[in-house]
């Protein structure tokens, strides 16, 4: 009888486990989906601007569409998950983000494209925190957490990498509605997959702030909007966009600071290694965002490539960004997050380097290296991602994973509108070499907010611990 009982038992975990890594592979293949349309439009930038007309401005804003409701509402998102369930807000998000990608599909114009943009943004944030958050309660123990955000990550950054390759492929085949209709089945069966293994967390009592989110969406998007607007040098204006920016963050500050229920609690504002984790997290996306850009945008229109070659040319970033972020997963489980988020962004800054004089010399093949060795700054996401949520208290589980992915998706809205905007402004070779020193020079602030968020968890040792 025992051995029969110890069999089943055995059994039961076996079977326990193969669904705790079937719903890892899902909660992971949702931020794969929510990267893979921050960049599948990359490489359709140049046939949109022929099929629908606009300029450099009207490519960056069907990026930014995308990425400043999705950094903006991340925040309201975490606190709807932790109030209402996180697994119940991941399934609302994939229902809008279906319906405004087939909006997006369907497009006869920049104006609905941009609003099916923004909404398919919106769907995004409501995602990207509760899945984070599940995984979050899926591995509680922080080596077992490394090593569940390796996967994560390594599944996640190969969305972000190879959506301007199969971007490519789909214009090629079909045509730029493509891009978007291929959200379509994906979403069903992740989302299905969600709703039957997901597990059920319990809701806790939060009030939202509505206030919050609304100032911080227009903060975002003013500045957003005026540095694009600088780059096409229509001055006036840039600077009512950006002092309306500046304007609604203020608001947006002291509102946080008076609110009883803030976007973001003391409990996590107050940890110097969460705040610098934000600062790494901004400061990651800038580069990696602003980069791709510049390079997709400098590929087609200066060098001629077709959308498929463009695609073909990121296809080494691709490799080496699922490569890079499986491995630092498992590097950070046994030498801590440090040596890994320094060797990334030691390797961002330099492919940015690269980058730019590949730039400067004219020559295709040195920006396609530059832009595979950026790519090895994922080293650093499952890392810097596991300092994040260590450094926060497990009751803000959503929250901190919001807040901290909101640092992220700004620093690529930024990073997207300043490095475009100054490509525009200087031009091919000029603007795209200052592009990328830019993005090189915040890859060395990274550097630096790596060495302050990670102090504490040098002094703990491999895998950390919550503060």
């Amino acid at each position: 009888m025992a051995s029969h009982d110890l069999a089943e038992r055995t059994t039961e975990i076996s079977r326990a486990g193969r669904q705790r890594a079937v719903t890892l592979v899902a909660l992971s293949l949702t931020f794969a989906l929510v990267q893979l349309d921050a960049t599948i439009v990359n490489v359709a930038l140049q046939t949109l601007r022929t099929d629908l007309g606009g300029g450099v401005s009207a490519a960056q804003w069907a990026v930014d569409g995308y990425a400043v409701p999705f950094a903006a509402c991340m925040l309201t998102a975490g606190a709807l998950g932790d109030r209402y369930g996180h697994r119940r807000i991941c399934l609302l998000g994939f229902g809008l983000f279906g319906l405004a990608s087939a909006a997006a599909a369907l497009a006869d114009g920049w104006p609905v494209l941009i609003g099916a943009r923004v909404a398919q943004g919106a769907g995004a944030a409501l995602m990207f925190p509760a899945s984070l958050a599940m995984i979050t309660g899926l591995y509680p123990e922080p080596r077992e957490r490394s090593r569940a955000l390796g996967v994560w990550g390594g599944i996640a950054t190969l969305g972000f990498a190879s959506g301007p390759l199969l971007g490519g492929v789909l214009i090629t085949v079909a045509s730029w509605p493509a891009i978007f209709w291929i959200n379509l089945p994906v979403a069903a069966m992740v989302g299905g997959t969600i709703a039957v293994l997901g597990p059920r967390d319990r809701p806790q009592a939060r009030r939202i702030h509505p206030g919050g989110t609304v100032l911080g969406t227009l903060a975002l998007a003013s500045l957003t909007a005026g540095i694009i607007e600088a780059g096409e040098r229509r001055m006036a204006t840039a600077v009512g966009a950006l002092a309306l920016g500046i304007v609604a963050g203020w608001l947006f500050t002291r509102l946080e600071r008076r609110s009883a229920n803030p976007l973001v609690p003391a409990g996590l504002t107050g940890s110097v290694s969460f705040r610098w984790s934000l600062v790494t997290g901004f400061c990651f996306n800038f580069a990696m965002y602003g980069a791709l850009l510049c390079v997709s945008l400098t590929l087609q229109s200066a060098y001629g490539l077709s959308a498929l070659a463009g695609g073909l040319a990121v296809l080494p970033m691709a490799v080496v960004v699922g490569v890079a972020a499986i491995s630092g997963g498992f590097i950070a489980a046994a030498t801590g997050p440090r040596r890994p988020m320094l060797l990334g962004f030691t390797c961002a800054g330099a492919g940015a380097i690269v980058t730019a004089a590949g730039g400067l010399a004219g020559s295709s093949a040195l920006i396609v290296t530059g832009l595979a060795v950026i790519g090895l700054c994922c080293l650093a996401m499952p890392a810097m991602t596991s300092v994040a949520l260590n450094a926060s208290p497990a009751r803000h589980a959503g929250l901190a994973g919001g807040s901290f992915n909101t640092a992220r998706q700004i620093g690529g809205a930024i990073g997207v509108a300043l490095l475009g905007a100054v490509l525009n402004a200087g031009g091919v070779r000029t603007g795209f070499t200052v592009a990328l020193g830019i993005a090189a020079a915040a890859s060395a602030v990274a550097l630096l907010s790596t060495v302050e968020a990670t102090a504490r968890n040098r002094r703990a040792g491999p895998g950390g611990g919550r503060s």
